[in-house]
C-alpha cells in the first residue's frame, strides 16, 4: 500500500505564523556535529552521528526540549543500528542479507534496527539503500546493496524497510534514480546513469516503483543525472543531478512513479551537487524543484541571508517554502510525533524509549545473517574445506588499503586460525618480494589472504590501489601453495583478479562472530554458501 502525506490544515495554520528563519529551519536537517550544542534552534530534524550514550541522550533531549514542534531525530541504519549507534547490535552489510536471500531475516534485522535506535530517540533513518550493485567498481554502492537483480534485491530491501516502518522508524529509499552504474562518486562529482528508458524501467526504475508501491515513506534522490528522462541544462551544457531536476523529481518520481511521501535531498555539500553549481543556488533549487527537506546544509547566519536573497529574487518562492514546511509538519501529525486531530491510526507510532531491546535475541539474528551469507565465490581446485592439523603451517596475509583500520579484524583472524593449528604467521602488506620468497621456499602449507577495501565516502575507488595493490605482483599466487583469499568487504575482488585468484570467500562485512564462522567454514566444521544470490 502506497504511502501518502495528507496535508493538514493544522499544519498549514502553524506554518503561516512562522518567520522566514523558522520556515527554513523546519525544512532543513543539519548534523549535530556541525551545529553544536550552543546552536540548538528549532530545526525540523537533526542528524546525530555516533557518540557515547550518555552524551547522545543529553544532546537529543536538549534538542527536543528546544523545539516547539517535535523534531525528527535522524540516523543512517543501513543494515542494523550498530554502525551508527554505539552499543547497538552490529550486522554485516546489506549484501549479506541479499546472499542469505531470506525476506524473513531481512525483516527481523529491520525491526531490530528500529527498536534499538528507537529506544534512544531516533525516529527516521536514511536507509535502506535501494541501488543495484551493477558496476563492480562503484565506489558508493558495492556491499551496501542487496544485489544486482531487481526482483531479488527488491524483495530483501522491501522486507528490511517493512521491518523498520512496522516498528515506527521512518525509512528512506535511496539513491533515486539509481546509483551503481559507473565508477564515479557523487560525493565528488555528478555521475551519469547511462540507461535508456526501457532498461531503466526494468532495473532501478522497477526497484523504486516496487518499493514505493510497498509503502516507502521517504525517497532520497542522489546527485546523479539520468539523461534518458532529462534535458541538458543550457546554463551548464550538462545534465543536472536529480536533486535539482524537476523532470526527475516531479515528472518522473511524483507523477509517473506516483510517490506522494517525503523527498529528502542527499547531503547538499556533496560535489555532485555543489560542484555542479553555486552552493546557495543549489539549496534553493533543491527545494523549488521537488525536495521537501535539505540534508546537512551549513546553517550559519550567512546561509539565512543567502537563502532569503534567493526568495527575493524569485529563485525560491516563499509559497514553496511554506508548502515544504507544511508537508513535514503534516507528516509529523500522521506519524503521531505531533499529536493532533489529523492523526492517521494506520501508521505506526514513532519509537519511544519504553521498549528495551532484547540484546541476546538481536545477537543471535546477527549471527544467523553471518552464518547464512558467508560465500565461497570461487574454488577452482576444490581446496575448501581444507584439512587443518596442529602442525599445518598457515600464513595469514593482509592486502588491504588503510590496513591500520583493521587491527581488530586481523587479531581475530589470527586467533581463530590458531584454534586449529600451532603454526600461524601474520604479515600485513608485506610486498610481493616477501610473498614470492615465502612461496618459493615452501614456508607455508596454506595461505589465508584478507584482501580488498572498505567503502568510504570520497574514496573514489574501491579496488585495491596504490602501493598496496602491488602485493598482487610477483607471481606468488601460482607457485603451488594453496591460497584462500577472503574479501571481507568489497564483494567483487574476484572479478578483477580473474586469473590470479583461484579460491575466494566473501564475508560482506566483519562483526564479532565473522572470523570464527569463516574459519569454521574453511576447516569444514561449518557449511559455507556456494550460490551467488546477490551478484554475479
Amino acid at each position: 500500500m502506497r504511502f501518502s502525506i495528507q496535508q493538514s490544515q493544522l499544519a498549514a495554520d502553524l506554518v503561516e505564523a512562522f518567520s522566514f528563519r523558522e520556515l527554513l529551519n523546519q525544512v532543513c536537517c543539519p548534523t549535530f556535529g556541525r551545529i553544536g550544542a550552543e546552536r540548538m534552534e528549532q530545526f525540523g530534524s537533526m542528524f546525530f552521528h555516533p557518540m557515547k550514550r550518555e552524551e547522545l541522550d543529553q544532546h537529543i533531549e536538549q534538542f527536543k526540549s528546544n523545539c516547539h514542534i517535535p523534531p525528527f531525530i535522524v540516523s543512517d541504519l543501513e543494515c542494523g543500528a550498530g554502525n551508527m549507534v554505539l552499543g547497538a547490535t552490529k550486522f554485516p552489510y546489506m549484501m549479506a542479507l541479499g546472499q542469505a536471500n531470506s525476506e524473513e531475516l531481512a525483516y527481523k534485522v529491520g525491526a531490530i534496527a528500529a527498536k534499538e535506535a528507537g529506544a534512544i530517540g531516533y525516529n527516521w533513518t536514511f536507509s535502506p539503500v535501494a541501488d543495484l550493485a551493477y558496476d563492480p567498481d562503484s565506489p558508493v554502492v558495492s556491499m551496501r546493496s542487496a544485489g544486482i537483480r531487481p526482483e531479488q534485491a527488491t524483495a530483501i530491501v522491501a522486507s528490511y524497510m517493512r521491518g523498520l516502518q512496522d516498528n515506527g522508524m521512518m525509512a528512506t529509499i535511496k539513491h533515486f534514480p539509481g546509483d551503481g552504474y559507473g565508477s564515479y562518486d557523487q560525493h565528488l562529482t555528478t555521475p551519469i546513469n547511462p540507461l535508456d528508458r526501457d532498461t531503466w524501467r526494468e532495473g532501478p526504475g522497477k526497484v523504486f516503483q516496487d518499493l514505493i508501491d510497498a509503502g516507502a515513506m521517504v525517497v532520497m534522490p542522489g546527485h546523479i543525472a539520468l539523461p534518458a528522462y532529462d534535458t541538458i541544462d543550457e546554463a551548464t551544457g550538462l545534465y543536472p543531478p536529480a536533486t535539482i531536476s524537476r523532470k526527475l523529481l516531479i515528472d518522473l518520481l511524483r507523477e509517473e512513479l506516483g510517490f506522494e511521501g517525503l523527498v529528502v535531498s542527499d547531503a547538499v555539500e556533496m560535489g555532485g551537487l555543489v560542484g555542479y553549481m553555486n552552493y546557495y543556488d543549489a539549496c534553493a533549487l533543491t527545494l523549488e524543484n521537488g525536495c521537501d527537506c535539505l540534508l546537512f546544509p551549513r546553517m550559519d547566519d550567512h546561509f539565512y541571508l543567502e537563502m532569503e536573497a534567493r526568495v527575493v529574487s524569485g529563485m525560491l518562492k516563499l509559497d514553496t517554502l511554506k508548502d515544504r514546511a507544511c508537508r513535514i509538519i503534516s507528516l509529523k501529525l500522521q506519524t503521531g510525533l505531533l499529536h493532533g486531530a489529523d492523526r492517521n491510526s494506520e501508521i505506526p507510532d514513532m519509537p519511544n524509549m519504553l521498549e528495551v531491546p532484547d540484546a541476546e535475541y538481536n545477537s543471535k539474528i546477527a549471527e544467523e545473517v553471518v552464518a547464512r551469507s558467508l560465500t565461497v565465490v570461487r574454488d577452482r581446485k576444490g581446496i575448501v574445506p581444507y584439512p587443518f592439523k596442529r602442525d599445518t603451517r598457515v600464513l595469514h596475509v593482509a592486502i588491504m588499503n588503510n590496513s591500520e583500520q583493521y587491527d581488530e579484524l586481523f587479531a581475530r583472524m589470527k586467533q581463530e586460525i590458531g584454534k586449529y593449528t600451532d603454526h600461524v604467521t601474520q604479515m600485513i602488506d608485506p610486498g610481493p618480494d616477501r610473498l614470492y620468497m615465502a612461496m618459493r621456499e615452501k614456508k607455508f602449507d596454506l595461505v589465508i589472504c584478507s584482501i580488498g577495501s572498505r567503502l568510504s565516502y570520497g574514496l573514489n575507488v574501491v579496488r585495491l590501489h596504490d602501493e598496496v595493490a602491488r602485493n598482487m605482483m610477483g607471481g606468488w599466487t601460482k607457485m603451488g601453495t594453496p591460497i584462500i583469499f577472503i574479501s571481507h568487504f568489497h564483494p567483487f575482488v574476484h572479478k578483477e583478479y580473474e586469473a590470479s585468484i583461484d579460491t575466494i570467500i566473501n564475508t560482506y562485512g566483519d562483526i564479532d562472530c565473522t572470523a570464527e564462522y569463516l574459519i569454521q567454514g574453511i576447516v569444514g566444521s561449518r557449511q559455507l554458501l556456494r550460490n551467488l544470490h546477490a551478484h554475479d
